[in-house]
């Protein structure tokens, strides 16, 4: 894993901070969570919060020519998987505390962007709020490009599965195809049906 700042220079970089706007919808949170999922989740709702807001107090996110950072977390641009690229969604309050996962909350700023990947058998989420997300889309998507461009054998990356239906790393419910290189867009149910 490379440490971004030792000679490696960001297509990307924007810092996240908490301001009041955050602080505004804890209370509105946690009644909601009360209210609409069960009493019993409010304090890990509640604590999930305070992890983020010290995790991300000042988190920066940055893209360089080989990984997406959150902070000192950061994943392949290799494993990420375009087609799953938009917004950022609510998560599970437990997933903050992955390491898998890296995000920062989108209540914070005025957009988001999410993107989903898989990494060395396992699954990865990019979850962060940003003020500049059609410059971060656009870099996100060159970054990801250019990187799979320059990967020697792509094929490495899945430990050379032969093209087919395989279950989809992103989504157990549903199958995706591999192409022999790389995950498509086509998915469908595991019990049949066309592909979507």
């Amino acid at each position: 894993m490379s440490v971004l700042g030792a000679g490696s220079v960001p297509l990307f970089e924007e810092r996240l901070r908490v301001g009041g706007r955050g602080w505004v919808w804890l209370p509105v949170i946690l009644a909601i969570t009360f209210l609409a999922v069960a009493p019993i989740l409010v304090p890990i709702a509640l604590l999930a919060w305070l992890v983020n807001v010290a995790r991300f107090w000042r988190t920066t996110v940055r893209i360089d020519a080989e990984r997406v950072w959150v902070g000192r977390r950061s994943v392949r641009l290799v494993a990420l998987d375009l087609t799953t690229l938009g917004r950022a969604q609510n998560t599970w309050p437990w997933r903050t505390f992955s390491r898998r996962w890296l995000g920062g909350n989108p209540i914070w700023t005025s957009d988001s962007v999410g993107v989903r990947g898989f990494d060395e058998g396992k699954p990865w989420w990019v979850s962060v709020g940003t003020n500049r997300r059609d410059e971060l889309v656009g870099i996100l998507e060159r970054a990801v490009r250019t990187a799979r461009e320059q990967m020697p054998e792509p094929a490495l990356l899945l430990r050379r599965v032969a093209p087919g239906w395989h279950p989809d790393p992103w989504d157990v419910t549903r199958l995706r195809w591999w192409d022999g290189t790389q995950w498509t867009g086509w998915t469908h149910p595991p019990s049949g049906g066309g592909a979507s």
